[in-house]
Order: structure tokens, then C-alpha cells, then sequence
């Protein structure tokens, strides 16, 4: 018996109608990608952090409505957060391809039903497979070296603003900088994040497909909302000094901030680790998430500089765009490369990957089970696909992975074509073998080495966040509250400290990537 509905017309006559072919899984070698322009990525991840900066605080006055019993609150700042959270979902929504992929079998049939209705005839007969798929468009950023000479243009914009009042017309200069402050403000804090994402991809050598990419920057925009809500309200309770002192804030800054970001920028890059390959993967996941919490960090920071003028502004996005961001990112890097290290166990890697396979069946399951048809088959009975064992998934991976990870050559590849029997080892093609053998590594162990394991990968991170907070805080109050150096003398060590501190974060992250980079790629 076919397969289909009946339908009978006026006359009462019977027409089966075919039922469209199920969607199922796709060949693990399908990807479809398409082509998008190069600036499309800055404008979505602007339109992204604009909103998740304010529902960063709507989250704040949330937490703090539910924790005072205020009904008010929680309904204003609850009907604040909707909005936001739907545009942001709606500007990320999967991109999904519907492919229809016919192949000539002479057991198949020269027509096939489709979903809508609709049918495809195809001259011969075929067998026709439905597949979704995610579109795998790789992530394309603009040329690092104009992104740069923007930033450039940007802080010179305000030294020049800056110059103008001083020398020439203060009112025109000030109108100037009014017209200017939301433009510059705007590049400021999100273009060194877009030329470091496109430089640190370049010199890594990783090919990203788009959607993880925004995906790891988007988990770096969320880990600021939990940190944020540790550093407002939990560690304030903490510290054991006043308000008014020196102490405090120094303690806020070298203390609990660096804590509490790189553990939730850490966990972060933990929500991937089914995905990580490897310690080369987890560190370019590492910095990307790094990169989207100083993104939502810069907003506010250089956001505030504004207010201090043309100046004021332009040295906040200098050191930040050359200094705080590319250190969020090697911090956060140096806990990723632990994290991948942790991938390379298979076992654990699978167990991983089944756990959050199984979680998104189950949701699709209880999607279904409301009604909504998640799959677009108009089939509300769950997820179509396999759904293996944990024990079904380790065997699977054991089978499908070779044996070891290790290079491998052909052995005596270097040999001349006289030193081999023909009559040994005949040509024809059926019984032709190839004889392998490990080789050694081709590249040396350059740059700096990382801890593998996560702890004091992530202690590293922390002292060296800790040390760039509390470092700048006490270069701006030591020299005249301690030392009793005039204002000229106390801004002047201030910059000379900026300087080495940049100096040597660069230094650093030109030494941890060349390190990353002596490893295997995974």
C-alpha cells in the first residue's frame, strides 16, 4: 500500500495524494554556505551589543526587584528585558537551508511530493533525501590593515578636536566634538574588537565557520551579565573596608573583578567544549569570548570617556583598544587552551557531545509536544532523527576515530624509483598498499607554553588581570597621594605605566599566540 492521504473529489473519485519524504539527518560532508558582505559581521555584532548592554542593567534592576519583594519593579524592568531579548534572538536565529538533493537510482521514481504541495519530476528516475541544514558560511572580516587605519583616524580625530580648542576656536571645537562624541564613541568601542577578531584569526590559521564565531562572541557578551551582577552587588559586601577608602576600590579592581570575570568567561568557553578540537581550537575560542565581554566592558568605559572630552576620549579608546581588549582576550585564551587540552580526552569528549545532543532532542521533543513544528515536516511526533545510547555513542566514535592523532608519511617516500622491485610490489590497482610510519614533529616549541591543566590556567588569568587593575589603579593614586608628586609629575607616570602595561600585553599575546601556533592544529 502507498503511502499518503485520500482524497476524493465531486465525481467520487479516489486520489491518493503522496506524502513528501521525511527530513532527515545530513551527510556529515554536506555544508552550504553563502555568499554575505564583508561589513555585515560589524553591523550584526553592533546590533547585538546595544541591546545587551541595556539588558545588562534591566537584568540588575530585575534581580534587585525580586530580592526587595517590589512588584514594580520586577514587572518594569521584566517588560524593559523582553523587548531586547527578542531582538537580539531574532538578529541570531539559526539560518536554515532547505535541501532537496535527488540522485539516480533506477529503484526510484520520476516524481516526488513535496512539503506545501508542491512536487519535483525529474527526467530519470531518482531517489530524493530532505535535508536541513545550518547555513556554514565561514567567517569573513574586514581586512585587518583598514580596520586598523580606522581606528587610527579615530583617536586622531580627537587629539585634532582637542588641538583645535586649545589653539584655534574653543565654541568651534566643542560643537565639533557634540557632532562627533555618539560616531567616535560608536567605532571606538567596537572596532579594535572586530580588527582584533580578524587578526587574531589570521594568525592563528583556523578557518571559523560564521555562526560559531558570533556564537563564541555572543557567550562572551553573557558572561559580563553574571560578572556584573557579582561585582554590583556580592563582592561590595565583601570587602572589609570603607566605602570612602583607597582600599576599596583597590580591592574591587584587583580583587574581585578579575576574579569573577575570567571564572565566568571560563565557563563561558566551557559551553563548547563539546565543539573544542583541541587546545589551538579552545584557545582561539577562548579569545574570541574574551573579545565579546570587552566589547560590552568598552561600551560603558569609553561611553563614559565622552563626558571628559576629546581627549579624554581619545586616550580611553587608545588604551583599550590596544590594551584592556586584546588582554580580556589572551586571559580568557590561556583558560581555553586548558579547556581544550580537557577535549582531547575522547571519552570525556563523546560523553559531552551525547549530553547535549540528548538535551536538544529532548527539547525539540517538548517543543513538538506543544505544537510548534520545529522542524517544518508537519509532523508533530518529536525528532526524527537517531537517537543512540551513550554506550551506542562511545562505540560509534571509537570505530570512526583513527587509532592515533600523530602525522603520518609514507614510508621511504625519499627513496629513488631504482631502489624498488617492481616485482615486489606490482601497480595494479586492487592489491596496491601504502606502508605508514609516525613522523616527528616538523615544528619546534617556540613562544609561551601555557598551564594544561584548568586551575592554574585560570589562576594565571586571574593575576594577570589582577595585575594590570591594580597596577593602573595605583599608578593613577600612588605618585601624588603617596609620593607626593605634583599633578604634571603624577600624569606623566600614569602614561609612562600605560605604555609598559600595553608594551606588555602585546609582547605577551605576540609570544602566547607563536606558542598556540607551535602546537599540533586540532
Amino acid at each position: 500500500m502507498g503511502s499518503g492521504r485520500i482524497f476524493i473529489d465531486e465525481l467520487g473519485r479516489k486520489f491518493r495524494i503522496k506524502s513528501p519524504e521525511p527530513i532527515i539527518e545530513p551527510p556529515n560532508n554536506l555544508r552550504i554556505a553563502r555568499a554575505r558582505k564583508t561589513w555585515d559581521v560589524y553591523l550584526r555584532m553592533l546590533g547585538t551589543v546595544l541591546p545587551a548592554f541595556f539588558l545588562m542593567y534591566t537584568s540588575l534592576f530585575l534581580i534587585l526587584g525580586i530580592s526587595t519583594l517590589e512588584p514594580s519593579m520586577v514587572l518594569g524592568s521584566s517588560l524593559c528585558s523582553a523587548p531586547l531579548v527578542i531582538l537580539i534572538v531574532r538578529l541570531h536565529r539559526p539560518k536554515l537551508v532547505h535541501v532537496i538533493l535527488a540522485v539516480p537510482d533506477d529503484s526510484g521514481a520520476e516524481s516526488h511530493a513535496l512539503s506545501e504541495g508542491r512536487s519535483l519530476r525529474t527526467p530519470a528516475k531518482t531517489k530524493l533525501s530532505r535535508f536541513i541544514v545550518k547555513d556554514d558560511s565561514i567567517l569573513d572580516v574586514p581586512p585587518s590593515r583598514h580596520l586598523w587605519v580606522i581606528f587610527a583616524t579615530i583617536v586622531l580625530a580627537g587629539v585634532a578636536i582637542w588641538a583645535l580648542i586649545l589653539t584655534v576656536s574653543e565654541d568651534i571645537g566643542l560643537i565639533l566634538f557634540i557632532i562627533l562624541a555618539i560616531p567616535i564613541w560608536l567605532v571606538g568601542f567596537s572596532l579594535p574588537v572586530l580588527a582584533w577578531w580578524g587578526t587574531s584569526n589570521q594568525l592563528l590559521g583556523l578557518s571559523t565557520r560564521r555562526r560559531d564565531a558570533e556564537a563564541w562572541l555572543m557567550a562572551g557578551m553573557a558572561s559580563a551579565f553574571p560578572a556584573f551582577i557579582f561585582n554590583s552587588l556580592i563582592f561590595p559586601e565583601l570587602v572589609p573596608f570603607s566605602e570612602e577608602s583607597w582600599a576599596f576600590d583597590f580591592s574591587l579592581l584587583a580583587i574581585g573583578a578579575p576574579f569573577c570575570e575570567e571564572i565566568f568567561k571560563a565557563l563561558a568557553v566551557a559551553l563548547f567544549l563539546p565543539a573544542i578540537k583541541g587546545p589551538k581550537h579552545g584557545f582561539q575560542i577562548g579569545f574570541t569570548v574574551g573579545l565579546g565581554f570587552a566589547l560590552i566592558e568598552n561600551f560603558q568605559y569609553i561611553g563614559a570617556s565622552v563626558f571628559g572630552g576629546p581627549i579624554a576620549t581619545s586616550f580611553t579608546i587608545l588604551v583599550r583598544g590596544i590594551g584592556s581588549i586584546p588582554g580580556h582576550a589572551i586571559w580568557t585564551a590561556m583558560a581555553g587552551t586548558a579547556i581544550g587540552w580537557i577535549a582531547t580526552d575522547k571519552e570525556f569528549k563523546t560523553k559531552m557531545s551525547w549530553r547535549a545532543r540528548s538535551m536538544a532532542i529532548s527539547a525539540i521533543d517538548m517543543a513538538e509536544g506543544l505544537g510548534i513544528d520545529t522542524d517544518g515536516d508537519g509532523d508533530l511526533s518529536g525528532f526524527d532523527g537517531s537517537r543512540p545510547t551513550l554506550e551506542e555513542a562511545i562505540r560509534q566514535e571509537s570505530s570512526d576515530s583513527p587509532e592515533h592523532d600523530n602525522t603520518w608519511s609514507i614510508l621511504g617516500s625519499s627513496a629513488e624509483p631504482s631502489d624498488i622491485n617492481q616485482d615486489e610490489h606490482p601497480m595494479g590497482v586492487s592489491d596496491f598498499s601504502l606502508t605508514y610510519v609516525k613522523s616527528p614533529k616538523t615544528m619546534k616549541s617556540s613562544g609561551i607554553q601555557t598551564p594544561k591543566r584548568i586551575i592554574p590556567a585560570i589562576s594565571l588569568s586571574i593575576a594577570g588581570h589582577s595585575f594590570w587593575n591594580g597596577s593602573s589603579f595605583l599608578s593613577f593614586f600612588a605618585p601624588t597621594e603617596w609620593f607626593g608628586f605634583d599633578d604634571g609629575q603624577g600624569v606623566a607616570f600614569m602614561i609612562l605605566w600605560t605604555v609598559f602595561l600595553i608594551s606588555s600585553v602585546l609582547l605577551f599575546s605576540r609570544s602566547l599566540i607563536r606558542g598556540i601556533n607551535s602546537l599540533e592544529s586540532r
